[in-house]
């Protein structure tokens, strides 16, 4: 049996996986008057699973794995790893058992016991995301514990947090598992944002033939875009988890780091480790400047999105619908650093 809960500084971090993509149809309630009233469904599977475990009752597990369909057998096969299907019993009774998953388990039920904050920012993010995308689906949200593998998941018409990865930049655990300059992604905080990040993408997916770094920056702007709008209260740089030094580096070299893009000859550029380099979490863009914040490719995207709607008066919907390439958004927008 498989055992990848194991918690191993060697792994490769992953923040956010996604394994299928379908939308859903249907609406729950909005806000009424101050009262941010539920919207989405968000169900603590994290706290039903270990019950399962101790079930007898075939019917009544049988119950259990349909009430969690499908999410139950992707979480055991894909996230666990473990290979006793279709119960899944005895594979989740060594999980849970094992000593590491234990204290992960009591830590983030500590973390999260009385703490309600992270469930209203997803209230009123679906909510505004409902005004935006007025067209368009609302998912159903569980949450589990992974082992610290992937934070946020997909599948079908369901996400589902990994409450284990957002229990603070200054976790034990985290600096075995994650390098320095992601472990303050993983902040309760960053919880509302990533899920609408994920959905996002969910929703429009990255589609390109050319699949260039201009395309990439395109596509990761308009994500970015779309959370600037759902949280209003939130500028770009706190969504990108850029500090204050970043930041700064950011609007002070925006010029000369895009001059840098276009000499280079970085933007038609189709390696994929050179898109990573500008797109990807990192210490820095070591393909630009060791002082270049990891990620400004996004940023980067976003300031040719916003001068693009600038120009053409879009919004939030039309420009995630509009079928627009990256050349023609970088063309209209008129942006040159």
């Amino acid at each position: 049996m498989k055992r990848s809960w194991e918690i191993s500084k060697y792994a490769v971090a992953m923040c956010i996986a996604t394994i299928f993509f379908v939308a859903c149809k249907g609406r729950a309630s909005e806000t009424v008057g101050n009262t941010i009233a539920p919207i989405v469904a968000i169900e603590r599977f994290d706290q039903a699973l270990p019950a399962y475990a101790e079930m007898t009752d075939t019917a009544e597990m049988g119950l259990f794995r349909e009430k969690y369909d499908p999410f139950f057998p992707i979480y055991c096969l894909y996230i666990l790893g473990l290979d006793d299907a279709p119960s899944f019993q005895n594979g989740i009774k060594m999980f849970l058992s094992n000593e590491a998953i234990s204290q992960l388990y009591a830590d983030t039920e500590h973390a999260f016991a009385n703490d309600s904050a992270w469930t209203t920012d997803l209230q009123r993010a679906f909510t505004r995301y409902g005004e935006l995308f007025p067209n368009q689906p609302l998912p159903h949200i569980l949450t589990h514990i992974s082992g610290l593998n992937q934070s946020i998941i997909t599948i079908d018409s369901l996400i589902s947090i990994s409450l284990d990865c957002y229990l603070g930049k200054d976790y034990p655990l985290y600096e075995q598992r994650y390098y320095s300059y992601e472990q303050g992604l993983h902040e309760r905080g960053r919880i509302a944002p990533d899920v609408m990040e994920v959905w996002l993408r969910t929703l429009f997916p990255y589609q390109s033939e050319r699949n260039a770094l201009l395309d990439r920056m395109v596509y990761e702007g308009k994500i970015l875009y779309g959370l600037t709008t759902i949280f209003p209260q939130s500028n770009e740089f706190e969504l990108l988890g850029y500090s204050d030094v970043q930041s700064r580096w950011c609007r002070e070299n925006e010029s000369e780091a895009w001059k840098q893009l276009v000499s280079k000859k970085h933007l038609f550029n189709t390696e994929t480790m050179l898109i990573n380099k500008y797109i990807e979490p990192s210490p820095f863009v070591s393909a630009l400047h060791r002082e270049a914040p990891g990620r400004l490719g996004r940023w980067i995207g976003l300031q040719i999105v916003k001068a693009y709607l600038l120009q053409k008066k879009k919004s939030a919907a039309e420009l995630f619908e509009a079928t627009d390439n990256a050349g023609e958004i970088l063309s209209e927008s008129k942006y040159n650093g």
